[in-house]
């Protein structure tokens, strides 16, 4: 009986959801309703998946009920009590003003695909105050270069030492979120082992407002527009945020002739950063040639390597620390995680010089 009634009410959900024109969200935790009495009409809903609000919808007809704040201070009340204090929300821009009323924040909008709110204590100000930390151990100008890195590559490196040697500083931003084969702590490892040589640049980890899910209001957008409003949003927060925290004037990028995601966020870059009074630098990968072929170091290359077995072909695509990384136990669970199934197709964002 209890679990007739649960599927029921998913199903009520799924259909308000389509009425006001969303997606079902995948993979949440904890999702609500507010039914109309008596006949038990589902009029609103809302999800949480982590710290993220999504689904949120309120049937057009009963929409001068404030339901939206009735949803959002369930969840906002639900998550305190799980231990979260600190939440995301995507909204359309002209729906964002009004979640004011409950405490949400708009911090970034990419018009007209969203606006990201957010409500805590804790948040985007925490972050920048972070970064200005950082700066201020060495301020002045400096450029910076935004990767993935799945795994580390000479491609990679080379793009790095390509902005070192034409800046007085560079920030190296690793994605910190783990949606790839190889976790973030050995990703960043491998960045810091693969430029230690290059005394001006820093190595940082991207946190929450860097390439990461957050940026990627998919279960809203249409599909055609997700890389765009994607792209736009995560440049949006790092104009408005991490350059100026960093004093970053100049940011580096690999070109991209493989993923049109990732084009499609270089794009994004050159409409958003230069108007900003950022510059962009768009360096040429770098290529191996071998007998006859040449090609463009990338990291799924180098995955595919590894899923075929190919590991004596790895030594000219990485550097030695990720080959010695890849030889070692410590790769042994990603090494059989990629040869078990498919890791080496399109997949996270990668700034242009790498991409999942």
């Amino acid at each position: 009986m209890f679990e007739e009634r649960r599927l029921r009410r998913i199903e009520q959900a799924e259909v308000l959801l389509k009425k006001c024109g969303l997606k079902e969200p995948v993979g949440v935790d904890y999702t609500m309703g507010v039914f109309m009495a008596p006949e038990g009409r589902m009029v609103a809903t809302g999800s949480l998946k982590g710290d993220m609000i999504q689904g949120l919808a309120v049937d057009p007809e009963v929409q001068g009920e404030d339901l939206s704040a009735k949803v959002l201070t369930h969840l906002i009340n639900y998550a305190i009590d799980q231990g979260r204090h600190t939440l995301y929300l995507f909204t359309k821009p002209e729906s964002a003003q009004k979640l004011s009323a409950v405490g949400f924040r708009i911090i970034a909008e990419a018009k007209p695909f969203a606006s990201l709110l957010e409500w805590g204590t804790t948040g985007i100000d925490q972050y920048v105050a972070g970064l200005q930390k950082l700066a201020s151990e060495d301020p002045g100008e400096a450029a910076a270069v935004v990767v993935n890195c799945n795994p580390f590559t000479l491609g990679h490196q080379y793009l790095i030492e390509t902005a070192a040697s034409r800046s007085r500083k560079v920030y190296v931003i690793v994605v910190e979120e783990d949606q790839s084969v190889f976790p973030f702590e050995d990703r960043i490892e491998l960045v810091r082992k693969g430029t230690a040589h290059l005394e001006n640049v820093a190595v940082i980890p991207g946190g929450r407002y860097v390439v990461s899910s957050l940026t990627f209001p998919s279960y809203f957008t249409r599909d055609s527009e997700l890389a765009t409003a994607h792209s736009a949003m995560d440049v949006t927060l790092f104009v408005k945020y991490i350059a100026p925290a960093l004093g970053i004037t100049k940011r580096f990028v690999g070109t991209e002739p493989y993923s049109e995601v990732t084009e499609a966020y270089n794009l994004a870059m050159k409409a958003i950063l230069i108007p900003a009074g950022v510059e962009l630098e768009v360096i040429e990968r770098k290529q191996l040639m071998k007998g006859e072929e040449t090609h463009a170091i990338s990291a799924s290359r180098v995955r595919r390597y590894i899923a075929e077995g190919r590991m004596e072909e790895l030594e000219d695509h990485v550097p030695p620390s990720t080959f010695e990384y890849l030889m070692s136990i410590r790769a042994f669970d990603v090494i059989k995680k990629l040869r078990s199934s498919d890791h080496t197709g399109k997949g996270y964002l990668e700034d242009g010089s790498d991409k999942q």
